[in-house]
């Protein structure tokens, strides 16, 4: 049960900081002294003694300079069977920043390097116990409604649990705008398994939609789809972007 609670603190913020329920993230920034605040919340099947889970993200974003993001995020876990091992409450905090270092228009690249810090209890599964860093690598090619996303990063989790510490991941997604205020969304990716026992790396992908009735607010819905038994086997998103 607490490597599959690990796994979880370390698979899931993969979702935090993308457009939710995106875990691909594009490369659009805020604009010069701009804000955004994200908050989203995922709701897992029933997992193996600990039942379901309730996996919230809060993010808050401030632009600084017109191709340049700073950002924090909480992450704040409810598990439905308590034990001794494993429990409710926050997980690590994350700071980054997102530079779009690259743009022609159609298409643009951007850099996301971050820093975790151990604000979560890794003797309960909510944490690595260790600051952990790591970068990705992100590109962006919109044609018409069309929009087109990749992402592949690395990161270095130090923890206390002997697992892995550098890990890959990658993933990729299209979206369509179906109305001026609707884009649906495809997502699929795949990161490698912390634990060295396992051969097999959790994969997933994600279908959901965006609205945006008004051109500071987002709200969106997602299902997301386990394609192998390394991650729980579906969950429910649903997320509120506000910009100002």
């Amino acid at each position: 049960m607490k490597k599959q609670l690990m796994y979880l603190a370390l698979f899931c913020p993969l979702s935090a900081f993308a457009a939710h329920p995106l875990v691909t993230d594009d490369t659009g920034t805020q604009g010069d002294g701009n804000w955004q605040f994200e908050t989203n919340s995922e709701v897992t099947s029933k997992q193996p003694d600990i039942g379901h889970q309730s996996l919230w993200n809060s993010t808050l974003t401030r632009g600084v300079g017109e191709a340049i993001d700073l950002y924090v995020n909480v992450p704040y876990t409810t598990i439905q069977n308590r034990s001794d091992t494993a429990g409710s409450g926050i997980g690590d905090v994350e700071t980054g920043a997102k530079w779009r270092m690259y743009d022609n228009g159609a298409f643009s690249i951007g850099l996301k390097p971050y820093l975790t810090f151990p604000s979560g209890s890794d003797r309960r599964g909510l944490g690595t116990g260790r600051v952990n860093a790591g970068a990705t690598l992100l590109t962006q090619y919109a044609i018409g409604d069309w929009t087109f996303l990749f992402n592949a990063g690395a990161t270095y989790e130090p923890n206390r649990q002997s697992q892995r510490q550098a890990l890959w991941k990658v993933s990729g997604a299209v979206m369509y705008r179906v109305l001026p205020s609707t884009q649906l969304i495809f997502d699929v990716g795949t990161s490698q398994n912390p634990d060295f026992a396992q051969r097999t790396n959790p994969a997933f992908m994600i279908l959901g939609a965006i609205y945006s009735p008004k051109p500071w607010l987002d709200l969106d819905v997602g299902y997301r789809r386990g394609l192998n038994p390394q991650t729980y086997s579906d969950s429910w998103m649903g997320g509120m972007t506000v910009r100002w």
